[in-house]
């Protein structure tokens, strides 16, 4: 792979505009698309790019989808047909057992038995990653799903997204291709500069350790936002001693979760932290589905939060940013998160609350969580 970097970079923080440059893009599009996501909704935004990937396959386009079992649940199986019928390959990855009508559409290859064992013994692995590539130059990387809650006027969803182009879009592709075939992927170590992803075992230790010794490099900030912020040993001990080091570090974390229960979870690990000198900030205006790592001048944007789930079970994808304006437009994103957040202090977290106790007894959990 080149050893350049994106020829162009790009940084989303409203819906609206993430949506709509995107289904341009996909309206350009001349030989390929390939789209995964988590949650694949056949609501109003969903029927938009529905429509928009069954115009470019009628146009000659080479169209893949692949969606998650339990992300796209309910319309996963729907959703595959209608695709189906438009001559359009979607996937589901890891369907539920239960939903058995799901199974013709899996990634997983086998007799029907045989793939109810799998999805059985693979049911807490997810596909979470969130990403769409264009003719192999143009790539769509974030946290946003396709549904029309991260739109919600009331109640607004804080995501993050990024649009890149240049020779290293072919990554996400390979990406893609590894898990839809089921293949060994072929990223490696120079690769990882680019991206970070964990589609094997190798890979998934590489993504980790390199998470890791991402933190452990700051000079001057380490910036996370994350909306299941419930970090493994190693992470934790990573960001200790950053800290020590007199690095500027700070977590904007959820206060409103699409997971009622995980801010619980979260605020068992800030009175450790707090008492280390970490700003924590809880984000007050709607459900923070972001996540982003910051540390000095790259970020780390896609679907990677700081729990057991990324770390341990889920499929993710992240890019890397160096570009000096987007770093800039991300660290000026976060600020303004942290305006609109409340910061925690260790008054705020009495023992005697039954959150208190609730958390921790969660953590017995956060394995899986």
């Amino acid at each position: 792979m080149t050893s350049f970097g994106w020829e162009s970079e790009s940084v989303y923080s409203h819906p609206e505009d993430y949506y709509s440059e995107l289904l341009v893009d996909i309206s350009h599009a001349r030989q390929s698309i390939e789209l995964v996501v988590y949650i694949f909704a056949l609501d109003e935004l969903g029927q938009r790019f529905f429509d928009a990937l069954v115009r470019a396959a009628r146009r000659g386009v080479s169209v893949r989808v692949q969606v998650d079992g339990i992300g796209s649940a309910e319309e996963g199986d729907v959703l595959a047909a209608r695709f189906a019928s438009e001559n359009i390959d979607c996937r589901i990855y890891h369907p539920l057992p239960w939903y058995l009508s799901a199974y013709r559409w899996s990634v997983t290859p086998g007799s029907f038995f045989a793939k109810l064992a799998h999805f059985i013994l693979c049911l807490n692995r997810r596909d979470h990653r969130k990403f769409c590539v264009i003719d192999s130059r143009v790539a769509w990387c974030g946290s946003f799903n396709l549904s029309i809650d991260h739109l919600d006027k009331s109640i607004p969803w804080r995501d993050y997204g990024a649009r890149i182009s240049g020779l290293p879009v072919e990554l996400l592709r390979e990406n893609f291709s590894a898990v839809w075939s089921r293949r060994p992927s072929a990223i490696t170590l120079q690769d990882m500069k680019f991206l970070r992803c964990n589609d094997s075992l190798k890979l998934r230790r590489l993504r980790n350790r390199l998470l890791v010794q991402h933190i452990r490099s700051a000079r001057r900030r380490v910036w996370i936002v994350s909306a299941y912020f419930s970090p493994s040993g190693q992470v934790i001990r990573a960001i200790k001693q950053a800290r020590q080091a007199g690095i500027d570090v700070r977590a904007v974390v959820a206060e409103r979760s699409d997971i009622a229960v995980f801010p619980w979870l979260s605020a068992t690990y800030y009175a450790d932290l707090i008492n280390m000198g970490v700003e924590i900030y809880a984000y007050k205006p709607g459900v923070l589905h972001a996540k982003a790592l910051l540390v000095d001048d790259q970020c780390v944007i896609g679907s990677t939060n700081l729990n057991h789930r990324s770390f341990y079970h889920d499929l993710e994808l992240d890019i890397l940013l160096t570009n000096q304006q987007s770093v800039k437009t991300m660290a000026e994103s976060i600020e303004q998160d942290i305006a609109q957040s409340t910061k925690a202090s260790l008054a705020d977290l009495s023992i005697m609350s039954r959150r208190f106790w609730f958390g921790w007894l969660l953590r017995v959990l956060r394995y899986w969580m």
